[in-house]
């Protein structure tokens, strides 16, 4: 029975995750690894995708951030520390006992996922195979809540053009610096917006993320620029995102668009998450963040986040997975599979 896999095998698992290094572009040895350790051959292998098909489909990326001298791993105290530990390399050995297991559940891997958006492997994935199943369950780092939906992510960028001057006599340009802090100003103080959908409150927030400006000490800079990343919750489309953001920002500058990543659909009521969220005893959250499920979602399929990753630690020096925590996503989806398939 899948339940009785031993813990200590999800630990190693883990480790010898860890210690393959797989910054996002270069994962092919973690995806040769999967390739070994899974007991059957991919149905579709392909740009770093291994895809196992089921009626249920557990899916992880195998790639991380980069290093910060947590390189390579070690087992501390009851935990797996190194990077990617929590993401998500601890979901991924999660996906692999199961599978070894004999766990009646689809498996899909995949690279390039903490990269923007545009660059995941997903997409070329889904135009060639597609993918057809009743539920994906995301392993992200959730700390063993079902975590519903995810936000959605627009990035822009905000130019402010004044004119050179030498900056003993300011009053004959116009400098861009002044104009990028009565621009931004207003929008640094912008109230976050609670959203509620199927019981969950997601929270909309508009960050400045970067500025730049200015060429030297004694010249007022005729160019200045600053980065916005917008957080829009689940009951915007995309365009409507972006009306809202040229609304805020105005004629203040000039607004470039650079990046718009749709939010997840909210499954929180589906039958099998509910399944899932009573075999297992879970708790269920909003995604604050972006995540793969709205990928899935936009392709119609529900798709909710769920793994033994501590929030906290992820893409942190210090990054690091309990091995309870391990544990308990194991047992929570060995129980949810025996459910499901009975």
């Amino acid at each position: 029975m899948a339940q009785n896999r031993p813990v200590d095998a999800i630990a190693q698992r883990t480790l010898e995750l860890v210690n393959i290094p797989s910054q996002s572009r270069w994962e092919g040895e973690a995806v040769e690894y999967v390739r070994k350790a899974m007991p059957t051959a991919p149905a579709y292998d392909d740009d770093t995708v291994l895809f196992w098909p089921g009626r249920i489909v557990l899916a992880g990326h195998l790639d991380t951030v980069p290093a910060q001298d947590n390189y390579p791993g070690a087992i501390e105290d009851g935990w797996v520390v190194g990077l990617g530990a929590s993401d998500m390399k601890g979901g991924c050995a999660v996906m692999l006992e199961l599978a070894r297991a004999g766990a009646r559940f689809g498996f899909l891997f995949f690279g390039r996922e903490e990269l923007p958006a545009g660059e995941s492997a997903l997409p070329p994935f889904f135009e060639r195979e597609g993918l057809e199943c009743e539920l994906v369950v995301m392993m992200e780092p959730t700390d063993n809540e079902i975590h519903a939906g995810c936000l959605g992510n627009l990035n822009a960028r905000l130019t402010f053009r004044g004119e050179s001057a030498h900056s003993a006599r300011p009053w004959t340009g116009v400098n861009a610096i002044a104009l990028a802090i009565d621009a931004l100003a207003p929008l640094a103080h912008v109230e976050p917006r609670d959203v509620e959908i199927q019981g969950l409150v997601f929270r909309e927030v508009l960050s400045i993320t970067e500025i730049v400006g200015g060429i030297a000490t004694n010249v007022v800079p005729a160019l200045a620029t600053a980065t916005l990343n917008f957080r829009y919750a689940p009951d915007r489309t995309p365009a409507e995102a972006e009306q809202v953001l040229r609304t805020l920002v105005g004629d203040s500058g000039e607004l470039e668009l650079l990046a718009n990543a749709p939010p997840g659909g909210v499954a929180a009521e589906s039958a099998l998450v509910r399944a899932l969220r009573d075999v297992g005893h879970l708790a269920v959250a909003p995604k604050q963040a972006w995540t793969p499920v709205a990928e899935f979602s936009a392709h119609g399929l529900d798709a909710v986040n769920f793994g033994p990753g501590a929030t906290r630690y992820a893409h942190r020096q210090d990054e690091r997975v309990e091995i309870a925590a391990l544990r308990r996503s194991y047992d929570a989806l060995a129980r949810f599979a025996a459910t499901v398939s009975s």
